[in-house]
Parts: C-alpha cells; sequence; structure tokens
C-alpha cells in the first residue's frame, strides 16, 4: 500500500476515533453539567421547605421554651405540619428524614386523640407525656439539617 494511502487511511481513523470521544466527553461534560444544576435548585427548594418545618417545631424546644405545651398548641403544629408536608414540603423529604418525620408526628397522635387532653385545650399537657414528643422532634431537626449539610463543614 503507497505511503499517501496509508497515511491518510491512518489519519481517518485517527480522527474518527478523536471525534467519537470528543463527543462522549462533551455529552457527559453536558449531562454532569445539568445534573449539578438539578440537584443545586433542589437543595435550594428543600432548604427553603425545611425552614418552614423548623419554625413550626418551636414551641416543642427542649429549652427555653416561653410557657407550657397545650392540646390547642399541639393540634396547631400536627395541623400546620399537615399542611406543610401536603402543600410545599413533604415532596422534598429525603428518605432519612421521611422517617423521623413519621415517628414524630405517630408520637403526637396518641397526645391529640387523648380526651382528657381534648377536654381542657388551653390546660398544660405534662411533660412526662411530651417528652417523647420533644425528643422525636430533635431528632427531626438533626435528620433536616444533615440533609442540607448545614451541621458540617462544607467540602468546599
Amino acid at each position: 500500500m503507497p505511503d499517501n494511502v496509508q497515511s491518510l487511511l491512518i489519519g481517518g481513523v485517527g480522527g474518527f476515533v478523536s471525534a467519537v470521544i470528543t463527543y462522549i466527553s462533551a455529552r457527559a461534560k453536558t449531562r454532569l453539567e445539568l445534573a449539578v444544576e438539578y440537584d443545586k435548585k433542589l437543595q435550594e427548594s428543600r432548604l427553603e421547605a425545611y425552614k418552614k418545618l423548623w419554625a413550626m417545631l418551636e414551641p416543642l424546644a427542649r429549652f427555653g421554651r416561653d410557657r407550657a405545651v397545650t392540646y390547642e398548641d399541639l393540634r396547631g403544629i400536627s395541623d400546620l405540619s399537615r399542611s406543610w408536608y401536603f402543600r410545599e414540603g413533604g415532596i422534598y423529604l429525603t428518605k432519612e428524614s421521611r422517617g423521623p418525620y413519621f415517628r414524630w408526628k405517630g408520637l403526637m397522635q396518641p397526645l391529640l386523640d387523648n380526651n382528657q387532653f381534648a377536654d381542657q385545650p388551653k390546660a398544660p399537657i405534662p411533660e412526662t407525656e411530651l417528652e417523647k414528643v420533644i425528643s422525636a422532634g430533635s431528632t427531626l431537626r438533626t435528620s433536616l439539617s444533615d440533609d442540607i449539610g448545614t451541621k458540617r463543614a462544607s467540602w468546599l
């Protein structure tokens, strides 16, 4: 085979392989950029939603509450968090935070179903009755902050 034809063939094959590699790497780069942008928007939306749920949990803080928690307070928190779940934030809960959220809601339900508390909605609920709900709320807040990375050092 003459040198010119051989050189042309090798150059053509090399150019084709180079074009394929360039196409594949450009496509991979574009997909990665789209995934990064999606994750960034998801985290921003999750942060906004989580901030609202976090604020709802304030009356159930373990320390520094300005007053005792009543059935009326607990009913209000339950109603607000249910609306938050279905209208705004539930779609953003990660698998890791869904469990603590529903555990917290599940521990509140017996207190909400208790006629003794429902009959006196403005009377304080005893701390011994609230302890598991308060602890579950703390666990939920920790899980929310883990989801958005606010309690760890930035890798940047």
